[in-house]
């Protein structure tokens, strides 16, 4: 009996492992003060800006960074579950395997963001940014604003929690919750760790169906 407890241990322990290094790059890598000094504090709604464009491909970057850092730990998992036939090295191969197949295979063929940092995300949000620009040069012109593909004269786009909205008309611009964006969270390090480790960067929210 102590022996299949201690035989669930290390599968339990050696699973955690091969779940947690992987994301150890997003999970640090941008939570410092100095690199969120430009953006409101976690959870408050975020400025569809540059600023945030890039925020959102230096994530992207760590997303996929965390398939280079899934190998040591595949690697190890193998040669232990070979040589020592160890339960924590089987627990390491099967999330370390299971990180791999999360991260190449898209959440959903049917849905336009098929992943929590798709490209097809910055393109729309930079649209966002340039019907921005586009409002102050039609301003400044005196030319009338067509509401169809701008929302108001005072556009000012922020990313809540459930969509993209404007904050004055509070149209929604965007109809997609908001992934992980690598700020210091509200909920705290240890708290805030668990719940990126359970969603894997994606919304709280279930991502919404394109309309």
């Amino acid at each position: 009996m102590s022996t299949l407890i201690s035989g669930i241990f290390w599968l339990i322990l050696g699973g955690l492992i091969g779940h947690i290094i992987p994301r150890v790059p997003i999970m640090f890598f941008t939570r410092s003060k100095s690199q969120n000094l430009i953006f409101p504090s976690h959870p408050e709604p975020i400025p569809i800006t540059s600023e945030l464009l890039v925020r959102i491909l230096n994530m992207r970057r760590l997303y996929w960074m965390s398939l280079f850092f899934t190998l040591p730990s595949l690697i190890f998992g193998w040669i232990m579950i070979t040589w020592a036939d160890s339960p924590m090295g089987f627990g390491m191969f099967l999330a370390s395997g299971w990180t791999i197949i999360s991260r190449l295979l898209p959440d959903s063929v049917q849905k336009k963001y098929n992943y929590p940092y798709s490209l097809s995300l910055i393109f729309d949000l930079n649209l966002l940014i340039n019907s921005t620009k586009l409002k102050d040069v039609l301003v400044d012109e005196g030319i009338e604003i067509d509401n169809a593909l701008i929302c108001c004269e005072e556009i000012n786009p922020q990313w809540e929690v459930s969509s993209v909205r404007c904050s004055n008309c509070h149209r929604i611009l965007l109809n997609h919750p908001r992934p992980d964006l690598g700020r210091i969270r509200e909920d705290g390090f240890f708290k805030g760790s668990i719940r990126i480790l359970l969603l894997d960067s994606r919304p709280l929210l279930s991502l919404k169906e394109n309309e």
